[in-house]
Parts: C-alpha cells; structure tokens; sequence
C-alpha cells in the first residue's frame, strides 16, 4: 500500500454521531438493555434493516464494554432472530472500523476517493487464507450493508457532511510473499 498524510488525515478524523429519535421499539431496546446488563446505558442504539434481517448495534462507552460484553450471548438468546452487535464507542474513523470488526484479523485499509460520487471509499483487506472475510461481509454481504447504511444514516465526519463507504477485500499470502519477494529482487 502506497502510504500518504492524506490517509492519516481521513482515518484520524473525528466522527460525530448524527442525532436520532429513538423510535418506540428502540426506547424499549435501551430499557431492556439497561435492566439486562444492571445499568450499563448504551450511547446510541441502532435498529438497521437489511434485506429480511434486522442488525442492532449497541453503542457503549469505553469503560462499559467488556462489562456489556459478557452479557452478549444471553441478550442474543432473548432476542431471537435479529443480529445483535455490541460496539464500542470512538470517535476516530480508524479505532470505530476495527470496532466494528472485533475478533477479526484486519491486514490493511486503504482509502480511495470515488470522484463520481464524492464518497470516501475504506477498503478493508483481510487475509484469504484466514477465512475472516466471509465472516467481515456476514452471509449474503448483509453485515457490511448494515454497516454502510450506519454510516450513510447516522455516522458522519466531525468537520463535514462527506460520506463514506466500507468495502470488504481479502487477500491472499501468496501474493504478499510474491511481491515482497520481487521487491527484494529488484533492490
């Protein structure tokens, strides 16, 4: 990867979360929530609909969320057929996309700008061999879609209304080993 300031420059940016009413479905997430994890209060809650299945995302502050974290497996068991998320809040671009990926091996990330589109374009590369990408995309490509709507929606950079989009590679090791390989050769 070519390495610029530019991209210091876009993943290191602040995030502002847009405001948003919860609607009545959202409220009674929070309080349920709330009493299931013995008062942990999510920063923002997030109902997102992808094609036939509903994504939720519970935002927690820092401090927070291996305490909410424990409480995953039995929130997902009460709330059946949804995807439930627990992420943790940050306000940098770079901290909230391996955030959103927690237990994954995330090899690189680079940025592209779609001049069409004006839209930021964050390539996430995983590697082949470790079989995360599949799990990144979620079944059907629909986990990084929710992603994207969360960002289309409700995630924006803190200094302008620039949109971004995630998008999902994977990588082989062959090729890395090829291509260091030939750049040792040509040094």
């Amino acid at each position: 990867m070519f390495y610029t300031i530019l991209d210091d420059l876009i993943l290191y940016q602040q995030l502002t979360f847009k405001p948003s009413k919860y609607s009545n479905y959202e409220l009674k997430l929070h309080k349920y929530f709330y009493d299931k994890t013995q008062g942990i209060d999510p920063s923002h809650i997030f109902n997102i609909k992808v094609k036939d299945h509903n994504f939720i995302f519970f935002f927690i502050n820092k401090e927070n969320y291996f305490k909410a974290r424990a409480y995953i497996k039995s929130i997902r068991n009460d709330i059946k057929n949804k995807k439930i998320s627990i992420i943790r809040t940050n306000n940098i671009l770079v901290d909230l996309i391996f955030n959103l990926f927690p237990d994954l091996c995330i090899y690189d990330i680079k940025i592209e700008i779609n001049n069409l589109t004006g839209r930021y374009e964050i390539s996430i590369y995983f590697l082949k061999e470790l079989n995360t990408y599949q799990i990144a995309v979620g079944s059907g490509g629909r986990y990084i879609k929710a992603l994207n709507i969360l960002f289309e929606k409700y995630i924006n950079f803190g200094n302008k209304d620039t949109p971004l989009e995630l998008k999902c590679l994977q990588i082989s090791s062959n090729n890395l080993l090829n291509s260091a390989m030939s750049q040792q050769s040509s040094s």
